[in-house]
């Protein structure tokens, strides 16, 4: 029965791990899908620090929970890493269970906003100060888990023993023992066969010192005074005692903290939200039996890594955030530009240090500071503010300054100004435009040769230089490329700082106009014109000839301009069959805008097929001989019809224009030739002589929808029966049928011919559509509408009585 119960309670504290704080109890018999369920509603309660908690209570680590979670199908990781929802303020009369925050699972998560932005009255509104936050707080909104000290490092030395902590005694050699021991409320460790060991207020090693000289006088093998020892003892510290401190003052959630005995007054800071935006930063008090501890500056932390201040707290201990002192705005041009908390002692030299110096384009001559007057200086002032400005010689002056900062300040450090001092350049046609540097002298030619001379393509008669004036506007000189590059100072001017030159191409003088051409060649389209460019030229540069063009009556469409309303003339030319050495195509000489149109021979033609499948002795593709070729022509050249075939099922599609099938009786069209069945042939028609078809089709709304075999003499009616009658929703006014040609049946045309459905024939019942019957609103309007005007007309007799 005790191994049965040592077995089951290891396999509640497996499970416990991912269930985490279900009953032992509620365990045993579950299933593994009851298990998950109830999970994960418990893990969707939770926040990551009290999931991390709970898995510390159980000494098991992270990644073992992980691993564990998944044998259940449970991501324990994303649970471990959401972002927790945003706090609200409890309301009076709330349940504990009602405050818990239940958290979507992973998959529902939506991305945290960012958080707000932290006002400083008096501050945060002022110019320059507007976009500023105060420093160091933005370190509290990430997550106290982020800052939680590490439990499983060594136990530092001076670390003190205290009621609560446990402690693992080993034995080893000759004699081997192994006890987790606990210092109880009075301070001792009651050790087997040792009696009590007074262990708080010592360190571990003052303490194992301690607990060595005790087991010597039982253990003979642990005391070196009798020899050689051969028995050894080691204490090292099992579980953690939990602390009782107090997180009071100007903090986001002031109260008592259950914290690890290796928490500082930083990790309980954090557990307390840090520092409200009205609480200092620099001067943090932990109080301990009424005395106050060194206080300690965050800032200190935050900008050097220096937490040698931090303390380690102990059990009753309080951290006290008083309000926060001096502060002053810092904008402009520094590392870190926000409202800091200054020292009594700190000045604008050490203001600067703490935003992390000046930035490389800082204008350190002059600092401009807004000030609102103090208290006791405002009754010898006019107005509630002040500017100042003050002047330093040097950088190194500035950032020794001593001078005093008032609370409420608003320094400002300007940039310099961004005016270049020694700059031309030059953009265009040139071989390497940009900017250069302007040497004592320089002039045009200067800075072309600087670019690497002009492009071959460059209009050298003209060029413009752009010049910077005083007020900021541009003047503009023109001078000529060629003339400044052959040293002429009429156009080889002297240049000033910001001066810019353009060299243009010379298409922006002289545009290239184009021909064009189209018809019978290979690429129409718009081309360039060349000097001295003949019709024979376009055409090879338009891919040549196709094989259908013809060799007479190209024409030139030229621009006419000698009259108004006269568009263009044209020239008729013919060329032979070497087109490109034809005297004709060689000597016409074409001219800007000239259009050329090379016309097909009527007479070429290329092969029009069409494709003839289905019950014919020789099914295949032919072309068709003539204009006006007929289908039954084709049909005999295919061979015509074999047994078998059924021409009132069969079909011809034609492809041009997407007409697709063209409902046709096959048998008059080829038993009577002048029957207009018998249709003209286009390229690409297909004809399909159908194979004898013994069924009927019945689709829509019918009960059984399927291909009923054909009886002899029946009509529609039989086959919708056959097909087991209409549905409810069937419109039996619209019923259609086609013949198997395709055509429309047409039964007061049909049963005057032939009474019955032939094979191969399709009936469609259409579905019901109701419409919406407007009936009664119409009439509800109308009376409404002849109400009111009766109204109306007994008003108007009324007032005109």
């Amino acid at each position: 029965m005790q191994r049965f119960q040592v077995h089951f309670a290891s396999l509640v504290k497996g499970i416990f791990i991912v269930v985490l704080i279900l009953a032992a109890s509620s365990v045993a018999g579950q299933t593994r899908a009851q298990l998950r369920q109830q999970a994960e509603a418990r893990l969707k309660t939770m926040t990551p620090e009290e999931i991390e908690q709970k898995l510390k209570e159980f000494g098991i680590t992270r990644e073992e929970a992980v691993r564990r979670a998944q044998q259940l199908n449970i991501s324990l990781e994303d649970y471990l890493t959401r972002v927790p929802a945003p706090e609200s303020e409890p309301q009076a009369g709330t349940s504990d269970s009602a405050l818990s925050t239940v958290q979507p699972p992973p998959s529902e998560r939506t991305t945290a906003a960012p958080p707000k932005p932290l006002v400083i009255p008096g501050l945060s509104d002022r110019h320059g100060a507007d976009s500023l936050q105060p420093f160091g707080y933005s370190l509290f909104q990430l997550p106290a888990s982020a800052f939680e000290p590490v439990l499983n490092l060594a136990s530092p030395p001076s670390y003190v023993l205290g009621p609560g902590d446990e402690l693992v005694v080993t034995v080893w050699g000759e004699t081997k023992l192994n006890y987790q021991l606990q210092i109880n409320r009075e301070g001792n460790v009651i050790v087997p066969d040792v009696g009590p060991v007074s262990a708080s207020g010592s360190t571990i090693e003052e303490f194992e010192k301690r607990l060595l000289r005790r087991m010597g006088a039982i253990y003979s093998g642990l005391d070196s005074r009798f020899g050689q020892p051969n028995t050894f003892l080691d204490v090292s510290l099992g579980k953690l005692r939990t602390l009782q401190v107090f997180v009071l003052g100007e903090v986001a959630k002031p109260g008592g903290y259950a914290i690890s005995s290796f928490s500082t007054a930083f990790h309980a800071l954090y557990l307390a939200g840090g520092p409200t935006v009205d609480g200092t930063l620099r001067s943090v008090q932990v109080v301990r039996k009424g005395a106050n501890l060194p206080p300690i500056d965050v800032y200190d932390y935050v900008i050097r890594g220096d937490n040698s201040k931090d303390v380690r707290l102990q059990d009753g201990d309080i951290v006290f955030v008083k309000p926060a002192g001096r502060r002053v705005a810092l904008a402009g041009s520094v590392v870190r530009p926000a409202i800091y908390e200054l020292n009594v002692s700190e000045t604008l030299g050490d203001l600067i240090t703490l935003a992390g110096g000046l930035r490389f384009d800082a204008y350190f001559d002059r600092v401009h500071i807004e000030r609102v007057i103090p208290f006791e200086q405002r009754s010898k002032q006019t107005k509630d503010v002040l500017e100042l400005d003050l002047r330093f010689t040097s950088l190194e002056d500035l950032r020794n300054s001593r001078e005093r900062l008032e609370d409420g300040d608003v320094v400002t450090i300007f940039r310099i100004s961004d005016f270049v001092q020694n700059r031309v350049s030059i953009t265009g046609n040139v071989n390497k435009p940009g900017r250069f540097a302007l040497r004592a002298g320089m002039r045009v030619r200067d800075v072309i040769l600087e670019a690497d001379s002009l492009k071959r393509n460059t209009f050298a008669e003209r060029g413009t230089l752009f010049r910077l004036l005083p007020n900021l506007r541009r003047a503009i000189h023109a001078f000529n490329p060629r003339l400044a590059l052959a040293g002429d100072p009429q156009h080889n001017l002297l240049l000033e700082n910001e001066d810019s030159l353009v060299i243009y191409e010379e298409s922006r003088f002289f545009p290239q106009h184009s021909v064009s051409i189209d018809g019978a060649v290979r690429n129409p389209g718009v081309y360039p014109r060349s000097e001295k460019m003949t019709v024979a030229d376009l055409v090879v540069l338009a891919g040549g000839l196709t094989e259908g063009a013809s060799r007479k009556g190209w024409e030139i469409s030229r621009i006419d301009t000698t009259h108004l309303g006269n568009y263009s003339t044209v020239h008729v030319i013919d060329v032979t069959e070497d087109y490109w050495t034809s005297a004709d195509g060689q000597a016409f000489e074409l001219q800007d805008f000239d259009f050329v149109f090379v016309p097909s021979d009527p007479r070429f033609t290329s092969n029009k097929l069409v494709k003839v499948t289905g019950y014919v002795m020789n099914p295949g593709v032919y072309a068709i001989r003539y204009e006006g070729e007929r289908l039954a022509e084709v049909i005999k050249r295919a061979g015509g019809l074999r047994p078998g075939a059924y021409l009132a099922a069969s079909r011809l599609t034609r492809k041009a224009n997407s007409t697709g099938t063209i409902p046709i009786d096959f048998n008059q069209a080829l038993t009577d030739p002048y029957s207009r069945d018998n249709i003209l042939l286009n390229e690409g028609d297909s004809i399909h002589i159908a194979l004898f078809d013994d069924v009927v089709y019945v689709k829509g709304e019918v009960l059984a929808p399927s291909a009923v075999l054909f009886k002899s003499g029946q009509n529609v009616d039989y086959y919708i029966r056959q097909a087991g009658g209409l549905t409810q929703d069937a419109d039996e006014d619209r019923i259609i049928a086609f013949l198997p040609s395709g055509k429309k049946w047409e039964p007061g045309w049909f049963f005057i011919a032939d009474p019955e459905l032939p094979p191969g024939s399709s009936i469609t019942v259409p579905k019901r559509v109701e419409k919406e019957d407007k009936t009664l609103p119409l009439v509800r309007d109308l009376v409404t509408i002849i109400a009111s005007l009766a109204a109306i007309t007994v008003a108007t007799v009324q007032i005109t009585k």
